[in-house]
């Protein structure tokens, strides 16, 4: 008896369990047993800017005579940039996308840093712009030539015991694509009594648009005093207002850019860029740097946020506190669709590329990873498309909307190198 109730029972269960399951098929939804999206919806609740009070109420003093961009972009003294026509130059190529690339350089030797003795070779390249950002002809506001600018963060100290007094601190290469040559310019805040002090906090990111060039900063000041030092920012700069040392001297400071506003940022933004293409005007999109760990869930939690603009006459540098969008990263089905380590998003309306570091991601050549994210539509439509045929160890994006280029930058010490890549040239999707 005892047996025969057991296999009724038994075999009751398994019909229940059956048709459980057979109801839970049909009323799933179509999708479920699909691969995650790679980015999910984040909420937009705690992700307001804050505007700064604006630290630039005077103009430097009397040493100093206003030379814009077009100043930064002229004289004998800029320093050279080696293409592949130099051996030097050339021998870097294998840290270039694995991609037809349009156009390449390298920084002078001086700035490629050394791999022996890092404590010596301090700054290390970080964000990117380019006036085909700025200005959808290419040619920047107040200048002539087709001009890049990248931020370097001083990042070793020559004293291990003494921190040098750099130490955090950013500084601005202005590059003249045409001539291929450059000169550093100094991000600046006035105090209030006009003397002009050093931007700290890495400086991971930078856009351009008009003459308004944003750089996104960490509170990592080292206890020194500056416009809400000790907060996360982005941080505004009018490439009009470049000044020169009137006697040529002056060292970091020779050329500046005093800062005009600056934003609290909610979290710590890693990098940005701007976005010309977004629906209802230009935006900026900002985003995290999330470090992929030993495990799959360390994959997921990269943060990215889209502000917009306020419409004019209020526009120009002026960005709405409420941020547009945001979303952050899942934990992936496969690896290698992972979105972690980013080092730089460029935004293109519904469309975002990101390219991303090794951090301690599991798969094959992770130093050279790169995705296209379409986020268009439903959440439960939005693709990825991934690969590991980028540059090796890569930092910020910046858009030529013009030509259809997307450039970028290594960040390496001996593997420096500045790239453009066509957009028609990505691999498309599977």
């Amino acid at each position: 008896m005892a047996e025969h109730w057991t296999a009724t029972a038994l075999t009751w269960f398994v019909r229940m369990a059956a048709a459980v399951a057979l109801a839970s098929s049909a009323t799933a939804p179509a999708h479920a047993d699909t691969h995650p999206a790679p980015l999910k919806a984040l909420s937009l609740t705690g992700l307001n800017l804050t505007t700064g009070s604006d630290p630039y109420t005077t103009p430097p003093s009397a040493e100093y005579e206003q030379v814009g961009i077009a100043g930064a972009l002229t004289g004998t003294d800029r320093t050279a940039l080696p293409g592949s026509e130099d051996a030097g130059c050339a021998a870097r190529a294998s840290y270039l996308p694995r991609l037809p690339v349009r156009t390449w350089f390298c920084w002078n030797p001086g700035a490629q840093g050394d791999k022996q003795d890092l404590p010596h070779s301090p700054w290390v390249p970080q964000g990117l712009a380019t006036s085909g950002e700025a200005q959808l002809g290419g040619i920047p506001i107040g200048g002539d030539h087709r001009t890049l600018i990248a931020s370097w963060a001083w990042l070793n100290s020559p004293d291990l015991d003494a921190p040098d007094y750099r130490t955090n601190s950013v500084i601005l290469s202005v590059v003249d694509l045409d001539e291929r040559r450059y000169r550093d310019v100094l991000p600046v805040w006035v105090d209030g009594q006009g003397r002009l002090r050093r931007v700290y906090g890495h400086g991971g990111g930078l856009a351009w648009y008009g003459p308004y060039l944003f750089m996104t900063s960490s509170s990592n000041w080292n206890g020194y005093a500056g416009p809400d030092s000790t907060r996360h920012t982005i941080r505004v700069f009018d490439t009009r207002k470049i000044y020169r040392k009137r006697d040529g001297s002056g060292g970091d400071y020779r050329y500046v850019i005093p800062e005009v506003r600056h934003y609290i940022t909610p979290i710590l933004f890693d990098y940005v860029s701007l976005d010309r293409r977004s629906s209802g005007g230009a935006t900026l999109v900002a985003g995290t740097y999330k470090r992929s760990g030993g495990t799959s869930a360390s994959l997921a939690g990269t943060k990215l946020v889209r502000y917009r603009f306020q419409p004019p006459p209020d526009g120009d540098y002026r960005l709405a506190a409420a941020p547009a969008q945001a979303w952050v990263s899942t934990v992936p089905a496969d690896p290698a669709d992972a979105i972690s380590d980013v080092q730089g998003v460029q935004a293109d309306g519904d469309r975002l590329y990101l390219d991303m570091s090794a951090g301690s991601h599991p798969g094959p050549d992770p130093g050279r990873r790169f995705a296209t994210v379409d986020v268009d539509g439903a959440a439960s439509t939005w693709t990825i498309n991934a690969h590991t045929r980028w540059a090796y160890r890569p930092e910020d994006l910046s858009l030529w909307y013009g030509t259809g280029e997307l450039w970028g930058l290594t960040e390496g010490e001996e593997e420096r190198v500045v790239f453009s890549v066509g957009v028609a040239d990505l691999p498309a999707p599977a």
